[in-house]
C-alpha cells in the first residue's frame, strides 16, 4: 500500500508478517474486535458444520469474533483409483490436521477448532 490513507484487503497472515494495520470491527454482537488469532478463532469456532463440510461464516455471532474470517479450502475426489496416491493424500492432509496445526499461527493461519479437525479426519479416513 503507497498510498497513504487507502484501504485494502490482504490476507491476515500476510498483514501480520508486514506489520500493516489491520481494522478493528464492529461485529454482530456490537462490539469492536481487532483482528487476531484469537477472535478469528471465535469466529471459526461460531460456524455449524454441515455432513459436506462446506460452511461459510458471514458476521458471526460470537461477542470477540472477528466479522470477517473464512475457512481454507481443500477440494478432493470422493474416489481414487491409484492406491498410493491416495495414501499420500491421506497422509499429507493428516499431517495438517495434526502436526500441522501446531506451526498454523507461525505461518499465518489460524489453528482449527477442534470440531472442524475431527470431521475433517473422519472424511478423510472415508476416502
Amino acid at each position: 500500500m503507497t498510498t497513504p490513507g487507502a484501504i485494502g484487503y490482504v490476507e491476515y497472515g500476510y498483514a501480520h508478517s508486514q506489520n500493516l494495520h489491520m481494522a478493528t470491527l464492529e461485529n454482530k454482537s456490537g462490539n469492536y474486535v481487532a483482528a487476531t488469532t484469537d477472535s478469528a478463532k471465535a469466529a471459526l469456532a461460531s460456524a455449524q458444520l454441515p455432513a459436506d463440510l462446506i460452511v461459510w461464516v458471514p458476521d458471526p455471532d460470537g461477542k470477540d469474533a472477528y466479522p470477517i474470517v473464512t475457512f481454507t479450502w481443500m477440494i478432493l475426489y470422493k474416489k481414487y483409483d491409484n492406491k498410493d496416491k491416495l495414501d499420500a493424500l491421506k497422509s499429507i492432509v493428516a499431517y495438517g490436521l495434526t502436526d500441522g496445526q501446531k506451526d498454523s499461527e507461525a505461518l499465518g493461519y489460524v489453528p482449527l477448532p477442534e470440531v472442524v479437525v475431527s470431521k475433517a479426519q473422519a472424511a478423510v479416513a472415508a476416502l
